[in-house]
């Protein structure tokens, strides 16, 4: 995925201990006089080169000096990936600051709720990593530390922090909340649209399509555009089509939701306004639903029973011209046993206003190491720092590296990532604190039951608004 690491076996091995010595156990080694050392950390000498890249700001500005030697944060985790591109970082934090990273690996499906229970009685960690609509809830409950004074103090922020490089709706959407800056983006996350390049560039493919619909064929942006084009590449509905489906998707429940969600931000709805008041019962709801039931037409059979593998793998069969999916699905597309390798163009989702995901990075209020574990969370956002959680598949979340030509050229759907992200404006999870999940599964439930038939879209619309209106006026929010 990237270009790193031109060393030798010597040094990459001698990395890795390192990295695995940074895994919570706070194993230490012992000298010959029977004295506990901390494990020697790497010298910035030894700096690997992503994308080819030498980094050159990697000790936070020329503000960390070892002065916070003998002091340690705890950072709280998912494991897997995440847990691996904070492995991947702290190693030379902990050598330009002289603190210890303490990486607390924590399963998925537990994070939130360990955090939960950390911050309300146990008070360990000083930094959490967690989904955006999560840790708005957390800030809901005045549990994160205001980050804004560190970026504001020049004796604490590195003079290279550059906080307007961030992608502006990832700073906003996923950092601020209530006007407090409670988080740094982390990992960001969004729909994507992928579609047949070599399809869209079949000269008799073109000339079938103007034929039959009077207009060019082009990557779609509007819905009428999309749907007109998924039509015409459906089998039951053009005999011509050179696959079986125009469209594919994850729709099975949980997942649903989001072919709605794309749509609805371009007519004009969403999810809740400032007010926390549902903002889709209304002809924005019924018009993105309605998309939504056209689309369906040009689907798999099975579309309903279609989770991430399912839908995924079925893309990579060719059978499908056109996708809506999270950027992972780019490593299935780009396998061994894929038929569309290198097939595959990459544009935002019809309408430019897909379904925004990710993850932030912030501090816990009762840290009492509040200093450090700021410098933590900017030197792991930094420019180049960020660079080395991309191996774990952390995109970059700065303006600034997707310029750079090593990093953008390095995965061939970054420039639509880049702006796809410039253009969400409604996050996957709802974004109330408290109840992102009760009013999700709320959604999923409406959804579903539209798709298979059983309700129509005012139904579905007025019986989402009705509950969450129930859900959310239980509790006492206000912008």
């Amino acid at each position: 995925m990237s270009k790193v690491m031109k060393s030798g076996f010597i040094f990459i091995l001698a990395v890795v201990m390192l990295i695995t010595g940074c895994s919570g156990n706070n194993e230490q080694a012992v000298d010959n006089k029977g004295n506990e050392e901390a494990e020697p950390a790497a010298t910035l000498k030894d700096l690997p080169e992503p994308f080819g890249i030498k980094l050159q700001d990697m000790d936070g500005g020329g503000t960390l000096k070892g002065q916070y030697k003998g002091k340690k944060i705890t950072v709280a985790v998912s494991s897997g990936s995440f847990e691996n591109a904070i492995k991947a970082v702290a190693p030379y934090f902990e050598q330009v600051s002289g603190a210890k990273v303490e990486v607390q690996s924590i399963p998925s499906e537990n994070l939130t709720d360990k955090v939960q229970l950390d911050l309300n009685s146990s008070h360990i960690y000083d930094i959490i990593i967690t989904p955006i609509a999560f840790m708005h809830g957390f800030a809901e409950g005045d549990q994160l530390k205001d980050l804004q004074p560190f970026v504001d103090n020049p004796g604490i922020a590195s003079p290279n922090l550059d906080i307007d490089d961030f992608i502006p709706s990832l700073l906003d959407i996923y950092g601020r909340y209530k006007g407090k800056l409670v988080a740094f983006p982390y990992k960001p996350d969004v729909q994507l649209f992928f579609y047949r390049k070599d399809l869209f560039e079949d000269s008799n493919v073109k000339a079938a399509f103007k034929e039959k619909n009077g207009n060019e064929l082009k990557v779609p942006e509007t819905p009428e555009e999309f749907v007109e084009t998924a039509k015409f590449f459906t089998k039951s509905l053009n005999p011509d089509s050179p696959v079986t489906y125009g469209y594919s998707t994850m729709a099975s429940k949980g997942r649903s939701r989001w072919l709605w969600i794309n749509r609805l931000a371009y007519y004009g709805g969403t999810n809740v306004d400032e007010n926390f008041k549902p903002a889709f019962n209304n002809k924005a709801g019924l018009d993105a639903m309605n998309t939504m039931l056209e689309i369906q037409k040009t689907t798999p059979k099975d579309l309903l029973q279609f989770g991430w593998d399912d839908a995924n793998n079925f893309f990579a069969t060719g059978e499908v011209a056109m996708m809506e999916q999270w950027p992972g699905l780019y490593s299935v597309i780009q396998g061994d046993k894929s038929k569309v390798k290198d097939k595959v163009g990459f544009a935002v989702t019809p309408g430019q206003a897909p379904t925004l995901g990710g993850w932030a990075i912030a501090m816990a209020k009762t840290s009492k190491q509040e200093e450090l574990a700021y410098k933590f969370i900017e030197y792991v956002t930094s420019k180049d720092a960020e660079l080395l959680k991309v191996e774990h598949t952390m995109d970059p979340t700065r303006k600034s590296n997707y310029d750079r030509p090593e990093v953008r050229d390095s995965q061939s759907f970054y420039p639509a990532l880049l702006e796809s992200l410039k253009a969400a404006k409604i996050l996957a999870d709802t974004d109330v604190p408290f109840i992102s999940a009760k009013l999700n599964d709320i959604q999923e439930v409406s959804t579903h039951s539209v798709l298979n038939g059983q309700t129509t879209p005012e139904e579905a619309l007025k019986s989402m608004a009705d509950s969450f209106e129930t859900e959310i006026g239980k509790l006492n929010l206000s912008k």
